[in-house]
């Protein structure tokens, strides 16, 4: 029993933080067409300090469905569609409400279908609570509200759409001022609509605060606090009143507090009441404040042009005449908020600004304004300066005049790096985009303008070559010129040739030294025009002439020793070459191997490096065969192949047989010989057959004996 009392004072202590939030409500619908409508759901909650939980809206709404006697049929869901906070406006423009009046708007819609039935449905929502700090309901922290709405039997009444109200009430009154609001519905049939007065309705409870299901009708109207009822809602003087055909409501309060009201719209067709629309809302009767100050904001930015935006930073005003002090206009007023004034000339000018004109609670304040076109300032920067070719001319234009200050920083690329004047001759040492800032100051304005001044070296021409050779000479020049900007060339090679060629090449064919000149030229950027000279850049020398001979060209490979001879001019080494063997001495004597037809090479070099070369041929011709008639294949080492000895042999065929003429080795190469390998003891044949290098033709057979 103690555990569940605890528990009950645990949940009692939790209620009040479930919601303290509902300001009002009202449900409505639409007729889409055949058993279609378009329910919406529209509530208000505080979100002011009088919300002490922070209670915010609900993340869906529920919607209750019941026939005409109240029986539950089913419940539709509403996800929370967002909310919009609701402005507060005030009636008198001289009064300011409390900043702290907070009302937000949320709007559930759902389509339902709702087919024909005796007597229709009812449609209800219910939730709680209200503020604590209402004064006209006896509890309001345990009230809640009951939207609800009825649509009635289509089989008796025909399809139909509740009213739908057509602008919410004013959140907040202010204490002893007449307020009077059109209240009126608007109701899409046309049927005759009537007002009243009425009681909202409960709904919800701190135990219990988001009914689901919602309860069914009939529905608890709220319990009024002693001295109010449903003909005498709130304090007021001449109390809360609504016209029963306009709709207009009017009310005086005359005691400061929320107020619970309920205004009923209640639509009529052939005389049959067919639904009512109850909206529950709530008045914040409060202390208003009349509060009217005329402000301009001082002028922020000069020397903008003609055109000036005003700046109203004045409070509680509705209404405004601004006169904008243009002794040149006689249209130089207006009644905007914040309006654009474009004055005619340069000068001073005094703008006045009354707020509420005409109010006792207006107010006049004033705001002086310098009107001066923007400095604007700029250059022109030049082409493309060369660095070196003397100082570069700078003017700045905009609008200024002459007792401006006009001030260059030229950067580190230039000396000096600062120079005063509207006109100037700017010195830069360094190649490259040099950032050129000028500024203007004039009528107490300053501004800057920032381009770039573009300075390029001039064209460098250089190049490098093998400047010394041996005739004839073939130079290959390699030009290492620079620019910014593409070159062209034009080259003289001091032998009377010219070239515009990058990398030329050339031939030198006669003895001597030459100078060379390389012109290089651009035509964009640094335009410019510079050469370069070298004197006795190429120095070319007579080669010596290389010679050699022989008595004897023609020898027999028997006898193949040949004298090679010098024959050579202006030598000072040699080199031969014959048969891959290199020999270095003016005359030699070479004994060739074999037959055939020989090149002798030879390379003289004189001594400045020059060379010649020249080569003669040498004719080897006769031949030789030899071959041994026993051999001792057993593995000795000695006498184991049987090898002829072939020598002057172009063309070459070597056959051994046995002695039934059955083929056992066969080779064309000479230097090839037979091994008798797995063979016996025996006499065998070869023959063999070779071509000289000559016309003649050569046949030898002969024996071989085997001994193992």
């Amino acid at each position: 029993m103690m555990r569940t009392l605890v528990l009950i004072g645990m949940v009692w202590q939790a209620l009040p933080a479930l919601a303290t939030h509902i300001i009002g409500g009202e449900l409505y619908y639409v007729h889409q067409g055949g058993d279609s409508y378009l329910f919406t759901l529209q509530l208000y909650r505080d979100c002011g300090p009088n919300n002490v939980n922070g209670t915010g809206f609900d993340a869906q709404a529920e919607l209750g469905i019941f026939d005409a006697s109240g029986t539950y049929l089913f419940s539709e869901f509403i996800p929370f569609p967002g909310s919009t906070p609701v402005p507060v406006v005030l009636n008198n423009p001289c009064l300011t409400a409390p900043p702290t009046i907070c009302v937000e708007e949320a709007e559930y819609s759902i389509v339902l279908d709702l087919p024909p039935i005796p007597g229709g449905y009812v449609v209800s929502y219910q939730r709680c609570c209200r503020t604590p700090s209402i004064l006209n309901v006896a509890n309001p922290g345990d009230e809640g509200l009951t939207c609800t709405v009825a649509v009635p039997d289509v089989n008796q009444t025909g399809a139909n759409s509740s009213p739908v109200f057509n602008a919410y009430p004013p959140i907040a009154l202010c204490v002893g001022q007449n307020m009077v609001f059109d209240h009126s519905a608007t109701d899409p049939d046309g049927d005759l609509l009537v007002y009243e007065l009425c009681t909202p309705f409960t709904g919800g409870d701190p135990f219990n605060p988001m009914p689901t299901p919602p309860a069914g009708p009939p529905y608890t109207p709220v319990l009024w606090a002693p001295g109010y009822s449903q003909a005498y809602q709130m304090d007021a003087n001449p109390p809360l009143a609504v016209d029963p055909v306009t709709g207009l409501l009017t009310v005086t309060p005359s005691q400061v507090g929320s107020y619970v009201v309920g205004v009923c719209v209640k639509e009529y067709r052939a005389g049959v009441l067919l639904s009512e629309v109850r909206r529950d809302f709530r008045f914040d009767a409060v202390p208003c404040v009349v509060t009217i100050l005329s402000s301009i904001q001082q002028q922020q930015v000069f020397c903008d042009g003609y055109q000036v935006n005003m700046v109203n930073q004045s409070i509680g005003g509705s209404s405004y005449l601004w006169d904008f002090g243009d002794p040149n206009s006689t249209t130089d007023t207006s009644s905007q908020f914040a309006p654009t004034y474009t004055y005619g000339d340069t000068g001073v000018y005094s703008v006045m600004l009354i707020v509420n004109p005409g109010w006792p609670c207006g107010d006049t304040s004033f705001a002086s304004f310098e009107i001066y076109p923007p400095l604007q300032p700029a250059f022109t920067p030049p082409p493309i300066q060369c660095l070196g070719s003397g100082p570069v001319p700078l003017t700045v234009t905009g609008n200024f005049t002459p007792q401006a200050g006009v001030l260059w920083d030229l950067g580190p690329g230039a000396a000096p790096q600062q120079m005063n004047g509207p006109s100037i001759g700017a010195t830069f040492v360094q190649p490259g985009d040099q950032v050129v800032t000028v500024t203007l100051t004039d009528h107490g304005c300053t501004d800057s303008y920032t381009d770039t001044v573009k300075v390029f070296p001039p064209p460098v021409p250089l190049f490098t070559t093998d400047t010394m050779g041996c005739l004839p000479l073939e130079v290959r020049f390699n030009n290492q010129s620079t620019a910014w900007t593409p070159m062209t060339y034009a080259w003289d090679l001091g032998d009377g040739t010219t070239s515009t060629d990058s990398l030329p090449v050339h031939t030198y064919t006669v003895e001597g030294q030459y100078d060379v000149r390389l012109t290089v030229m651009t035509d964009s950027g640094c335009i410019d025009t510079v050469s370069l000279l070298r004197p006795s850049a190429i120095q070319v020398w007579v080669p010596p002439t290389a010679g050699l001979y022989t008595s004897t060209p023609v020898v027999d490979v028997l006898d193949p020793d040949v004298t090679i001879n010098d024959a050579s001019v202006d030598a000072d080494s040699w080199l031969y070459t014959v048969e891959g063997n290199t020999f270095t001495t003016p005359s030699f004597t070479y004994a060739f191997q074999e037959a055939g037809t020989f090149e002798v090479v030879q390379v003289v070099t004189s001594g400045l490096g020059c060379r010649d070369t020249t080569s003669i041929r040498v004719i080897v011709t006769g031949s030789l065969f030899h071959a041994p008639n026993a051999f001792t294949p057993d593995g000795d080492g000695l006498n184991d192949l049987w090898l002829p000895v072939v020598i002057g042999a172009r063309e070459y065929d070597l056959a051994i047989f046995d002695r039934w003429g059955t083929r056992l080795f066969h080779t064309q190469d000479p230097k090839a010989g037979w091994d008798g390998a797995g063979l016996p003891i025996g006499v065998y044949t070869y023959k063999a057959w070779l071509a000289e290098h000559g016309p003649e033709r050569y046949e030898f057979v002969g024996s071989i004996t085997l001994v193992r």
